[in-house]
């Protein structure tokens, strides 16, 4: 017959080999989902441009944040978000500094467009 260790004992192994079959799987899992997010944010950074904005004489200018190139200008948020669509048609910029006054004041007419 068997004896009572014999039978905790293969519960114990069974129990073991469970976990470690469930944290293969879980792992596993992580990994994908790790892997789309990677792809995912490579798409993102090739479609998202850094931008600087400054304001003079009641213009708007844009330039781009790694090398300061001008990208486009406007009197108003709606002509600089045109202005750079028509020169930049696959690409979104977002604000990444600039004239701290300036940027928080477009951000706050952004944050009117989403509402």
């Amino acid at each position: 017959m068997i004896d009572f260790a014999s039978i905790i004992l293969g519960v114990f192994i069974g129990v073991v080999l469970a976990i470690v079959l469930i944290y293969l799987y879980i792992r596993g899992l992580v990994h994908e989902v790790m892997a789309e997010v990677d792809q995912m944010v490579a798409v993102a950074q090739s479609q998202m441009m850094p931008v600087t904005v400054e304001r003079e004489s009641g213009q708007i200018y844009c330039y781009a944040k790694e090398d300061r190139q001008f990208i486009c200008q406007g009197s108003t948020l709606t002509e600089v978000r045109a202005a750079f669509r028509a020169r930049y048609p696959d690409r979104t910029a977002y604000l990444d500094g600039g004239d701290s006054a300036l940027v928080e004041e477009l951000r706050s007419e952004l944050k009117k467009d989403i509402v």
